[in-house]
């Protein structure tokens, strides 16, 4: 019997080994393109774990990679067809000191976040490695029942989802900083200037203040004419007072 349990657990080890994806660390080119993914999706991230030994990376053979697998809880699909609700999605992420921008990590902790996932032979890959520069954390609630027009660029559904209070627990100051730290808008600033209004007349003082902010950022600099007009008329419409001293926003509320 001992001998046979022996070679039951070895034969479950040999499964669950088999279960990790032979994977390769992207290339510059490949992260480069991250936000071109062809899967884009609002989720719930946990479980991140390790499942492999340290890899060299391949723009610095002397530092080491870890490969992660994180499970994700789908919430909303933005681009791209999904029908499961639960994936498991992996990633190289950095297993050394580093000093840079914010690095790719899940951690402990669930965080809610817009994802940009690739496929790689029937395996979920992040659409990027090292650097985070596929994910958004998403501050203002789950949003079920969100769908996204199909017909307008991504940017729409991104605002959308980051413009506008969802349900469950939210932190208001961290939804607060969501709005002002807005992603780029480049071809929907009417849009997000819209959503901003709308939180700056129906939102409390903080979310106010932080839309408010928005909306004048949109009236600074080289815009077009109608946007610029626009943004300057939701500030008058949503009541913003904006303390501004030697071309700076000081306050805004």
């Amino acid at each position: 019997m001992p001998r046979v349990l022996a070679l039951l657990v070895l034969i479950v080890l040999q499964m669950g080994c088999g279960r990790t994806p032979k994977l390769i660390e992207y290339d510059e080119q490949t992260n480069a393109q991250a936000r071109s993914a062809p899967l884009v999706v609002v989720g719930v991230a946990d479980a991140d774990a390790i499942v492999g030994d340290f890899v060299p990376a391949r723009s610095d053979p002397t530092y080491p990679m870890l490969l992660h697998r994180v499970r994700v809880r789908v919430e909303n699909v933005l681009k791209g067809l999904l029908n499961e609700r639960t994936i498991e999605v992996y990633y190289f992420g950095f297993a050394g000191a580093l000093n840079g921008p914010r690095p790719l990590d899940f951690g402990l902790a669930a965080s809610r976040r817009i994802l940009w996932l690739r496929m790689d032979n029937g395996t979920f890959r992040m659409a990027c490695e090292g650097w985070d520069s596929c994910t958004i954390f998403v501050n203002s609630g789950a949003h079920p029942g969100y769908k996204p027009d199909v017909q307008k660029p991504l940017d729409y559904a991104l605002a959308d989802i980051l413009l506008t209070r969802g349900v469950g627990k939210i932190d208001e100051l961290r939804f607060a900083d969501e709005v002002r730290n807005a992603p780029p808008d480049q071809g929907v600033e009417s849009h997000v200037i819209e959503k901003a209004e709308y939180l700056a007349a129906t939102e409390g003082s903080a979310i106010k203040s932080a839309a408010c902010d928005l909306m004048w950022v949109h009236t600074q600099g080289l815009r077009d004419p109608e946007i610029l007009e626009q943004a300057a008329a939701s500030l008058q419409a949503a009541h913003c007072r904006c303390v501004v001293k030697a071309g700076l926003i000081q306050v805004c509320g």
